[in-house]
């Protein structure tokens, strides 16, 4: 189904922007200060990914909601907080990690005493000033459900970004991490990327297997979770059966994980090349390095384990220098371990696309934000480059390259009718396609031979 995306972003995001002045006049004082709304505002003034998400997957869900709960509330209160209020509430809580994340990571010049203060007040204030505004202009009926949804991704955000500082780098990998701490392995549920990791685990050597679980189960808290527990929230204020509800939150799950695949591709990317974004400063590239964090590509970099400059600044016997970007740059490219995570992170799009309904308007907005996977300007620098012929050349390529063709055929394939080993899947009838294709996704990559 061909969309027109940009026009129809644009258009759902009118409702969300008039919600930041009522967000504004809750009170705590920030009207008067730039400084607080600035990154909010800049977010709000473009096409912001989690407020369209929020907006699309609530008419994604309005026909499978309960009746009774449709309903018991007027059109104009549904409309408000389904396509204003709460896709605000995310757009906000987002905002707020980006504030926190530019201090951590050092990104956006966030480094001096001023800046950080800066930023940790501005983070501080708006989070307040949220929670304000859900106490006044939230539905009271809804009020509750969607306060605890706040606070459990804010707290879940905090366990993703504890699991970077303490797990997630290479000095953690070279002291052996690769058990997580009970308490966070219970708040998240990755059983929907199983076959997508175990793939993953075929292409690397036993010794970075842990790191992989690390790495998913980060960015799922840091990411991926924003976009499920909003799915999440959607269903129960809708009152959707759980067996419906299923598919949308595990396409939110594949989706957040896609997502933040892109984000780390394009970490690599020098800053000579002058790309940006509203949350993001051509400088802040490499921050993953500078940081130590292993990413998917570093993970691939890293099971070729060559004497490289990349290791020597990975075993912190160099320090970085930004006249470091462009060697690194050649060497992420020719180890073609950067090319492999690209590849990788276009499977598990087709994953998620396949959890989508074929005739669904919603979903199919949703199905072409997915295209920044295959699309988007960091890739370019990558795919130009002269590396990237000797890799299509590779005997990794041509067979990724392969079953991406062949999971996306699988996916777009009219399923048979209810019967055999998949009968369980078929729980509901306008349920059927989508369940039959992700199963049918899911036993080739179980069944994918190791490609490294």
């Amino acid at each position: 189904m061909k969309v027109d995306r940009f026009q129809d972003m644009n258009q759902t995001i009118k409702g969300v922007r008039r919600e930041f002045t009522t967000f504004v006049a809750c009170g705590r004082g920030i009207a008067e200060s730039a400084w607080v709304t600035e990154l909010l505002q800049s977010k709000l003034s473009g096409t912001p990914v989690r407020a369209y998400f929020l907006a699309k997957t609530a008419e994604w869900l309005w026909p499978l909601a309960s009746r009774t709960q449709r309903l018991r509330r007027p059109a104009q209160e549904w409309q408000k907080l389904l396509y204003a209020q709460l896709p605000f509430v995310f757009e906000t809580i987002i905002t707020i990690q980006y504030l926190h994340n530019q201090i951590l990571d050092g990104k956006s010049g966030v480094t001096s005493r001023e800046r950080i203060a800066q930023n940790l007040l501005a983070a501080n204030l708006l989070k307040e000033q949220l929670y304000s505004y859900l106490e006044g202009e939230i539905p009271a009926w809804a009020q509750p459900t969607v306060t605890a949804t706040v606070r459990k991704v804010f707290v879940q955000v905090d366990q993703g970004q504890y699991l970077e500082q303490t797990y997630n780098t290479y000095d953690a990998f070279l002291k052996g991490a690769s058990d997580l701490p009970a308490n966070l392995l219970s708040q998240h549920d990755l059983a929907g990327l199983a076959a997508f990791t175990a793939k993953l685990e075929r292409d690397l050597p036993p010794m970075l297997h842990g790191q992989l679980a690390i790495y998913f189960s980060r960015i799922y808290l840091t990411c991926a979770s924003l976009f499920v527990e909003a799915s999440r929230l959607l269903g129960t204020l809708l009152g959707v059966p759980s067996r419906s509800l299923n598919s949308v939150l595990q396409f939110s799950c594949c989706y957040g994980i896609m997502r933040q695949l892109v984000n780390d591709n394009a970490d690599w990317v020098p800053s000579s090349f002058g790309l940006a974004t509203k949350t993001k400063v051509s400088a802040d590239t490499f921050s993953d390095l500078r940081n130590s964090t292993l990413t998917l590509p570093v993970i691939f970099f890293l099971a070729e384990n060559k004497s490289s400059l990349l290791q020597q600044l990975l075993n912190k016997q160099m320090r970085w220098l930004p006249e470091f970007e462009g060697a690194i740059f050649q060497e992420i490219l020719a180890s073609n371990a950067l090319f492999k995570s690209i590849q990788n992170t276009r499977i598990i799009t087709e994953l998620a696309l396949a959890y989508l309904p074929k005739r669904e308007p919603a979903a199919a907005f949703l199905a072409d934000t997915c295209n920044i996977a295959e699309c988007n300007k960091f890739l370019a620098p990558c795919l130009r480059n002269p590396a990237y012929a000797a890799y299509r050349r590779t005997p990794y390529h041509q067979h990724t390259r392969q079953l991406i063709h062949q999971l996306r055929e699988q996916r777009q394939e009219k399923p048979a009718p209810a019967g055999g080993v998949l009968a369980h899947f078929f729980t509901l009838p306008e349920r059927r396609s989508e369940l039959a294709a992700v199963a049918r996704l899911e036993a080739i990559l179980w069944e994918t031979p190791a490609l490294a």
